[in-house]
């Protein structure tokens, strides 16, 4: 069995049981209210998965340089979907179940799926740039790499620009960017999101790494 493969087949085992709950949860609720609402979280976690999927294939290769940095190009437009589901909590305010907290449980069982995905994803990669990059270095550029996702949310949230965006009106996307990078104190409201989502996420981040480093100690 490939090593890569054998190192990451116990959480791909945990992970599939984790959405497996999800989606039960799910089911529960279309069977109970005859609502299809929430469907929307299968696409969201799917998307989710996606930088997950590009990481495991890049940790595959070993040596062409060129297609790790292109593959890497698009892991972070995709990553900022993994954490973008936790800004699905707001569609509570929508539920029209009695027992609220079943609406709680289902879209914090899809969000924290997704994180984890993103996380895992962003694991995998640091172990890729730690091979061309010092520690320090690597530190300071994942950290970087979370700030953006802080802004990528906001890209979707806020904004409801798309990843495939990026390739459908390229313009547009730039061009609201752009504006937010030239004036930001006309955008307060974008940095104050961006910097408060992207520390979040540096945290947790960390905390989960420092785990993961103890427990192999």
């Amino acid at each position: 069995m490939n090593t890569v493969l054998q190192n990451q087949l116990p959480f791909i085992k945990r992970f599939i049981a984790a959405v497996l709950f999800s989606f039960t949860l799910l089911l529960v609720r279309i069977f109970k209210t005859d609502s299809t609402f929430y469907l929307f979280l299968v696409w969201n976690l799917f998307l989710a998965c996606i930088p997950y999927a590009i990481a495991f294939v890049l940790s595959l290769q070993k040596t062409n340089s060129f297609i790790f940095w292109i593959g890497f190009a698009c892991w972070l437009v995709f990553l900022p979907n993994s954490p973008y589901i936790l800004t699905d909590l707001q569609h509570i305010k929508l539920s029209t179940l009695q027992s609220v907290w079943f609406d709680v449980l289902l879209i914090l069982s899809f969000a924290i799926n997704g994180l984890v995905a993103g996380f895992a994803s962003l694991s995998i990669i640091q172990t890729s740039l730690q091979k061309k990059f010092s520690k320090t270095t690597t530190n300071i550029i994942i950290h970087f790499i979370l700030l953006l996702c802080g802004f990528g949310i906001y890209l979707g949230r806020v904004l409801r620009w798309n990843s495939w965006d990026i390739l459908q009106d390229p313009a547009g996307l730039l061009g609201d960017i752009a504006k937010r990078l030239l004036f930001p104190s006309q955008h307060i409201n974008t940095w104050t999101f961006t910097i408060g989502f992207g520390v979040f996420l540096i945290v947790i981040y960390r905390m989960m790494n420092h785990y993961e480093v103890k427990k192999i100690k």
